[in-house]
């Protein structure tokens, strides 16, 4: 299927509405506090209440730093001086980011990402966690490659949250509702984070998530604007480095 060339204000749009349809019910307030805090670089003085909070502070630095992909790995490193975050954040960020860029490519990504992070020593506070964390996600392209039902690749090993999440986008990378459709796993530990990340990449990738006709049109609107207002702080901060 061929892509249409999105716009990168689209893109931010489409991640937002996205997560305002995936997050807990009214999570708009509580996005635009932790959207702040990522454009101030205050996050140190921010309280991150749950896995939510700390999977939408990784999305929106990615989205935000997107071009400088070493700034966005330092501060998605510092947070875990501050919270639990751990490698799976960096995953999860260095796919918005690529999304951005319009640089993903679903059937190399988590080949890419191992090919890259095994490279690298210090992303994890935990070698362990790191390990598994790839191994996890070379699990994952497994099922994707032998066409694995989301039931058997549970079933047979699949657990981690950014690894869930792929496979769900890399299963049917071209179709926001059906991924976001297929990640509503109840009985996983981790399914609204699961949903969230899904759908936030698959929204990245896409530029845009379906019919708006099928969703709450109030939502939308507020997605659109949260995205907009993402993509003018982000304009400011890359032309100040133009221009130096």
């Amino acid at each position: 299927m061929f892509l249409t060339q999105r716009s990168l204000k689209s893109r931010f749009q489409a991640i937002f509405i996205s997560i305002l349809l995936t997050a807990p019910l009214n999570f708009a307030d509580r996005l635009e506090i932790l959207l702040k805090s990522v454009i101030n670089d205050s996050l140190s003085s921010l309280e991150l209440i749950n896995e939510i909070d700390l999977t939408i502070v990784a999305i929106a630095i990615a989205a935000y730093w997107h071009q400088d992909l070493p700034e966005m790995r330092s501060r998605i490193l510092d947070l875990q001086n501050y919270y639990k975050a751990d490698i799976q954040e960096l995953v999860l960020a260095y796919a918005i980011a690529y999304a951005c860029r319009e640089e993903l490519q679903p059937r190399l990504f988590i080949n890419q990402i191992c090919d890259d992070f095994n490279q690298r020593r210090a992303l994890s506070s935990d070698p362990q966690s790191q390990r598994h964390c790839l191994d996890q996600l070379q699990l994952a392209q497994e099922f994707v490659d032998q066409g694995a039902s989301a039931i058997y690749a549970h079933r047979s090993g699949l657990s981690e949250a950014i690894a869930s999440s792929l496979y769900y986008f890399l299963s049917t990378p071209h179709n926001w509702s059906i991924i976001s459709d297929r990640a509503q796993r109840p009985w996983l530990r981790n399914h609204q984070q699961v949903i969230v990340q899904s759908g936030a990449i698959a929204a990245a990738y896409l530029g845009e998530i379906g019919n708006p006709d099928q969703h709450n049109p109030e939502i939308f609107i507020k997605g659109k604007v949260i995205g907009d207002r993402l993509w003018a702080e982000w304009a400011g901060v890359f032309d100040a480095k133009l221009d130096k």
